[in-house]
């Protein structure tokens, strides 16, 4: 196998995304020189989030248009053609790890005249992102499923989210890499006595639950002061501010993913909502239950999302509405008060260590792949 691998993905940098920053963190333990080619959204980003190692390099192949925008939207054709040129310079035979549909149909077409491998990591599947009226979303939907069966491996984090499935196609499931969650387990943290602590983690947006978690929080701190929240990640939003300036919520700010790992070691439970008027939402597969079933922390999600119901029906996770912040209230009241369900979901979660294998093995099993001929 070339050891040159080139990952493209409408991000910054590699280290923006926490699936490729595992992804890349492997590939170099196994030697391989990693290029990265990216849409520099924010002036700043790329050189604020570089890896720092000779051995990853990475470049803005287009600037500007922030992130939920309306130019932002509108330039994204303009990123298809970006990737789709950078393919064709690139040469011959490389091997493209491309994140999102928006970056592999263009860099297969491409691949086409070039010879190149595309490993298709539809992390997000597009169509269920964007919101296109009938019959374009009827179109895209086409072309993702020819885009999935044409690249040489489709990566995908589960299988609910397809209304086909491909010999090409592997699940990739979002779980801690070895080296993180080794460097997790040996940090030692201190909770404060007679604390119950809620973890939040990623990005605390509009959508990720903060309206709901502010307004729990405000209500259950009137009901128990022994109940504090955790959050550690990237804030974007009104909720979120309002949440992490509360005298009980204890805010870490964004940390590198073992930091984030290590906080799980102190919490009780972790708080996993996806808001179900976005459709790739209901059909969730978060890095956070992956962590969880590693270090048996069992989490409170949305019932919307279809996804986490192996976990609810198990008993390792707990389900309620998205706009139910009482239930929210009365769940983490609770189970403050009757710790023993927290026992009986923790040796529930451990049940699923099998279907989530640390990200390493599963790595190996996408190099291999990848080396194998056409």
């Amino acid at each position: 196998m070339n050891k040159d691998i080139f990952f493209l993905a409408p991000l910054p940098a590699l280290k923006k995304r926490t699936r490729l920053a595992k992804m890349v963190s492997i590939l170099l333990k196994q030697d391989h020189t990693v290029y990265f080619f990216g849409w520099e959204r924010e002036s700043g980003e790329l050189d604020a989030l570089r890896w720092g190692d000779s051995r990853v390099q990475e470049k803005a192949i287009l600037k500007k248009g922030g992130y939920v925008s309306k130019k932002a939207r509108m330039m994204y054709p303009i990123w298809m053609i970006s990737v789709f040129l950078t393919v064709l310079s690139l040469g011959r035979n490389k091997n493209l790890f491309c994140l999102g549909w928006e970056t592999a149909f263009p860099a297969l077409m491409a691949s086409f005249f070039t010879g190149s491998k595309v490993v298709f990591d539809d992390a997000d599947r597009f169509s269920m992102i964007v919101k296109l009226p009938e019959p374009f979303n009827k179109w895209l939907r086409m072309l993702e499923k020819w885009t999935s069966q044409n690249s040489f491996i489709h990566l995908v984090p589960g299988w609910t989210r397809y209304e086909w499935r491909s010999d090409n196609m592997m699940v990739l499931r979002n779980t801690p890499n070895l080296i993180d969650y080794e460097s997790a387990c040996s940090t030692s943290l201190e909770r404060e006595s007679n604390s119950f602590v809620v973890y939040i983690n990623g990005w605390v947006g509009e959508t990720r639950g903060a309206p709901v978690f502010v307004k729990a929080l405000e209500s259950i701190a009137q009901l128990d002061e022994r109940i504090v929240f955790h959050v550690a990640g990237r804030v974007d939003s009104l909720a979120g501010e309002l949440l992490i300036k509360h005298r009980n919520t204890r805010f870490y700010g964004e940390i590198n993913q073992a930091e984030a790992l290590a906080i799980y070691s102190i919490a009780d439970v972790v708080l996993t909502y996806y808001d179900p008027e976005v459709e790739i939402n209901r059909h969730a597969e978060s890095n956070k239950w992956g962590d969880c079933v590693f270090f048996g922390i069992p989490f409170v999600v949305n019932s919307e999302v279809v996804t986490a119901d192996k976990f609810t029906s198990s008993g390792a996770a707990w389900a309620v509405p998205y706009r139910g912040v009482d239930e929210l209230v009365k769940l983490l009241v609770f189970l403050c008060n009757n710790p023993e369900y927290l026992k009986a979901a923790s040796l529930a979660m451990a049940k699923h260590k099998e279907d989530y294998p640390v990200f390493d093995v599963q790595m190996e099993g996408v190099i291999k792949r990848i080396g194998e001929k056409r």
